[in-house]
Parts: C-alpha cells; sequence; structure tokens
C-alpha cells in the first residue's frame, strides 16, 4: 500500500499532468497570425533614401555597408535588398512586383528575375531586377536620373527609396515622411505577429469582420462573438458539418417549355414557375438567416464561375436544381462538379448542348468548359506561368 507522502506525490504528477494537456490543448487552438510582413526595402545607410543596390556580378563577394551610390543604365540589371517576408516553400520572384515612378509621375513595373536569402544574413534578400518597363503603357524610362522604386508582396506595399537610372540625382521628391531603412543586422519585428495588448481573441476584430466578409454574407455580433470565443479552426469545422440549408430549398414542380395560357392568365404560376423569383427569394432569406454560411458563400461564389443565366433558362426548377447541385458539390471534387454541371438542364439550355445533335454539333459548351471552366487551353505550372518546351 501507498504511504502518506507517495500519495501526496502522485497526485501532485497527477494534477501537473493534467494541466500539461490543458495547456497543449489551448495552445493548439490558438490561431496562427494571418498577416503577412511588409516588406521594407533597404536604404545605404541611416543617413540615406537611396537603395542599396549593387551589380548581379558583385552579388556575395561585396561589403554592403562600404557600398558608394552609383547610376545604373537601361536594360541591365541590378540587385536591390529587401527584409520582412515570410515566403512558402515554393514562393519566390513571381510573388514580387517592383513598381517604379519617374519625375514625370508615369509608373512602370519593372520584371523581378530572382529572390534569394544571403548567406549567414537569412533575413536579407537579394532582389534580381531587369531595368526596363514590362507594361508598355508608356515608352520605356528616359535615363535622366532618380527614379522612386518600390516592392509589392502578397497586395503589401514596401516603403520606397531612390535609385538613380542613366545617372544621379534629378528632380523627383521623396515620399512624405520617408525614413531611411538600413541594412538590418537581425531579422525585423513583424508588429502583426504574436499576441499584442490590444488584441481581442482571435487577434485584432478587424481580422475577424475581413474574415467574415470573405467567408460568409455579412459579419454581425453574434458571429463575431462566436469567433472571437472558439477561433476559425473551430468554426471552420463547424461550417463543413453544418446541415443545409436551414431554409428548404422551393419545391418547384418541372412545367412544360413554353407558358400555358391558363398559367399565364393565374396571379403567380407564371411567377412561381417561370421567373427566378422563387429561388431569388430562397437565395437571400438563407443569406440573411441561414446558419450553414460557409456553404452558401461557396455555392455563391461557384455559381460567378459556372454561370447560367436566368432570363435564357426561364423555369424556376432548372434554376433550383442548378444552385443544389453547386451547394452539393461546394466542399467537394472539381471534377465531380463538372460532370454534374454538364448534365444539368440549366446550363444545357444555357450553353446550347440541348441543341446539339449528332448532324448539327454546337460546340458552345465544349469550348467553354475548356476555357472558362476549368484550367484553359494550356497546362499550367503549380504558381500558374504556362508550361513550355524549354
Amino acid at each position: 500500500m501507498m504511504n502518506r507522502n507517495s500519495r501526496l506525490w502522485w497526485q501532485i504528477l497527477s494534477a501537473s499532468f493534467v494541466i500539461f494537456l490543458l495547456s497543449f490543448v489551448a495552445m493548439a487552438e490558438t490561431d496562427p497570425n494571418p498577416d503577412s510582413p511588409t516588406p521594407v526595402l533597404i536604404s545605404e545607410s541611416k543617413d540615406s533614401l537611396r537603395a542599396l543596390a549593387t551589380s548581379p556580378d558583385r552579388l556575395g563577394r561585396t561589403n554592403l555597408s562600404s557600398l558608394k551610390s552609383r547610376a545604373f543604365m537601361p536594360n541591365s540589371r541590378v540587385v536591390l535588398y529587401a527584409t520582412n517576408f515570410e515566403f512558402l516553400a515554393d514562393e519566390g520572384a513571381n510573388s514580387i512586383r517592383l513598381y517604379v515612378e519617374d519625375a514625370k509621375g508615369r509608373k512602370y513595373r519593372f520584371p523581378v528575375l530572382d529572390v534569394s536569402p544571403l548567406r549567414g544574413q537569412q533575413w536579407v534578400y537579394a532582389l534580381t531586377v531587369e531595368l526596363r518597363d514590362e507594361l508598355g503603357f508608356w515608352e520605356q524610362p528616359e535615363a535622366d536620373g532618380d527614379v522612386l522604386v518600390g516592392i509589392t508582396w502578397r497586395g503589401l506595399a514596401s516603403n520606397r527609396v531612390r535609385l538613380a537610372f542613366g545617372k544621379t540625382g534629378g528632380n523627383i521628391k521623396d515620399d512624405e515622411g520617408a525614413v531611411p531603412t538600413p541594412f538590418p543586422t537581425s531579422p525585423i519585428n513583424n508588429p502583426g505577429s504574436g499576441q499584442q495588448p490590444d488584441a481581442v481573441g482571435y487577434l485584432y476584430s478587424g481580422d475577424r469582420v475581413r474574415f467574415l466578409e470573405q467567408a460568409t454574407f455579412g459579419p454581425t455580433p453574434a458571429l463575431d462573438e462566436r469567433i472571437r470565443r472558439i477561433g476559425l479552426r473551430t468554426w471552420l469545422a463547424e461550417q463543413f458539418d453544418a446541415p443545409y440549408p436551414t431554409n428548404p430549398y422551393p419545391n418547384i414542380p418541372l412545367m412544360p417549355t413554353n407558358i400555358s395560357d391558363e398559367c399565364r392568365a393565374t396571379t403567380n404560376c407564371a411567377r412561381d414557375h417561370y421567373t427566378q423569383y422563387p429561388l431569388q427569394n430562397w437565395f437571400f432569406k438563407e443569406a440573411f438567416y441561414g446558419d450553414a454560411q460557409l456553404k452558401h458563400r461557396v455555392a455563391w461564389s461557384l455559381s460567378q464561375l459556372w454561370v447560367v443565366s436566368g432570363v435564357d433558362t426561364k423555369q424556376s426548377s432548372h434554376m433550383i436544381a442548378y444552385h443544389q447541385l453547386l451547394s452539393k458539390n461546394a466542399f467537394g471534387n472539381y471534377r465531380t462538379l463538372m460532370n454534374d454541371i454538364t448534365l444539368n438542364p440549366g446550363m444545357g439550355n444555357y450553353l446550347d448542348m440541348v441543341r446539339s445533335t449528332k448532324n448539327n454539333p454546337n460546340e458552345n459548351y465544349a469550348r467553354e468548359i475548356l476555357q472558362l471552366f476549368s484550367v484553359g487551353l494550356f497546362m499550367l505550372n503549380q504558381d500558374g506561368t504556362l508550361q513550355r518546351d524549354a
């Protein structure tokens, strides 16, 4: 039998283990920071607003702290330096855009050819760019002095710094409030990372509202409070399992293609069977009051891709069946959705499959399923760029 001290130690160990498990669960429910850091273009020094820049042949062989300002000629390649990125595994130069403004206020975009971390200072990245405009809206910029350059990444814009284009100097003015951004000796602390003192629940209330604007048909105090308490992942798990719809679909029977005189003469027959009124009424009722908001929003998003006209498709029953397929496949397999929509009478009428025969084939739907409803006519890489022979 255990003596008194042994029982005491056993109780202490058991309590510690329970506390550890509860802490682990609490940490597991903590949502990660959804905000990407804002990129920063590095300037020459703490007293300069001029870009830290080198030629590609000097990359890795130059003491960056002793660089002197120089000009770069059109169509040449230059290496700029930036920090405060959190790249995904396959994310690279194609995720960054370099924008340029000259003294006339004209804006250009120069191609970013490569991005790579510096050896021993992985928080700083070397961006190899080519000094030519790739948009073609204006003629190529004149090489007559400083331009302002800035980068964007994931929709976030960096600071802007000067770059000598053709020669140093010129009439361009620095951005109001611009400050030097010298070479960082350590990673920049991202103000968006970690829980901040003014954060409430899931980071910031603005993050929750923005999420609800994208995943539902609008934030409500009740939805915001729930996500604040349970976090995004738990809420998403609930939504994936939520019964749908909250309000039953209209039960509209199939009618003859052409409306009869008897139906036309009845008060509600034409409205209920040959217009979009029943579906529209149900749709907004579900959007305003339905519980499975995520599925309803995804089904609506799919309807913006797999478009069927409510003008050409007269019958309410056809459009209701069409929306039922979208909601059925909202969280499913895209290939299954392609098959189901192909056999849907609403789509068959809208894109002419119903009128396609062996002796007179109609290629409207076949063309659209290649060009619009799937990845297009060309094979793509995982990042969306075209696959080429070379």
